[in-house]
């Protein structure tokens, strides 16, 4: 099986060696869990070593925002990045809709956007952050018909796929996102003592791999993530 690296030093070995190529992962958490950050780092990364074209689609901030972000923590777009990392936003999506003439239906051109890139550029890693902005623009009425063409169009889209979404902590009642994935992971952030907040990381779920479920300190130094054992 070819695996995609998460990045995160120590953290592929406890997964089972990486996230199986093609999975769909949902990476859910708190805000400030770094879940942009570590999708980023996916790509960034896989791009760097293994030369892997990677789709970054953001839907809550701007292309500049993220990458000024992630240049500041040791993530540099050099010229070579740039080429195997695509960072669009809903401006650059906006553009998008009007070349192919999809009026307000974001859903469809979205999926029009990353197929031609797909396509054109041989993508095989995409991000969505986030999956619940995405729903709003998409306007669906039914959440579950929503869902269900989404991933029925990622499984047949092919590519790795990380779905960013927002939960308060990890006492939520798991939706029907989290069922249809292949894969969740779950960051947080946890009071230690009573002026500290640790970063958590945990794999819930993923299909196929025999996963280690316990919770990690997740660290970011020099540029990197790495896990610790949880204090």
């Amino acid at each position: 099986m070819d695996y995609i690296s998460t990045g995160i030093r120590r953290f592929d070995e406890e997964i089972g060696g990486g996230i199986p190529r093609g999975s769909i992962i949902i990476l859910s958490g708190t805000p400030g869990t770094y879940k942009s950050s570590m999708a980023f780092s996916i790509l960034y990364e896989a791009a760097r070593k293994k030369g892997n074209v990677g789709i970054y689609l953001l839907f809550e901030q701007s292309m500049k925002s993220l990458v000024f972000q992630q240049e500041e923590m040791g993530r540099v777009m050099d010229d070579g990045i740039k080429k195997q990392l695509i960072v669009s936003d809903v401006g650059r999506i906006r553009a998008a809709m009007d070349r192919l003439e999809k009026g307000n239906d974001w859903l469809e051109a979205v999926k029009s956007y990353v197929e031609y890139i797909v396509k054109e550029r041989r993508a095989d890693l995409l991000v969505i952050d986030s999956l619940p902005v995405l729903e709003i623009l998409s306007a669906k009425r039914s959440r579950r018909d929503f869902l269900f063409q989404l991933f029925e169009w990622l499984r047949a889209l092919g590519t790795t796929t990380i779905l960013i979404s927002e939960k308060r902590s990890l006492d939520f009642n798991y939706e029907e996102e989290d069922f249809l994935a292949d894969g969740l992971i779950q960051m947080t952030l946890t009071p230690v003592g009573e002026v500290d907040l640790q970063r958590r990381i945990r794999c819930v779920k993923l299909r196929g791999m025999a996963h280690n479920t316990s919770m990690f300190a997740l660290e970011h130094k020099e540029g990197a993530f790495r896990i610790a054992p949880a204090i």
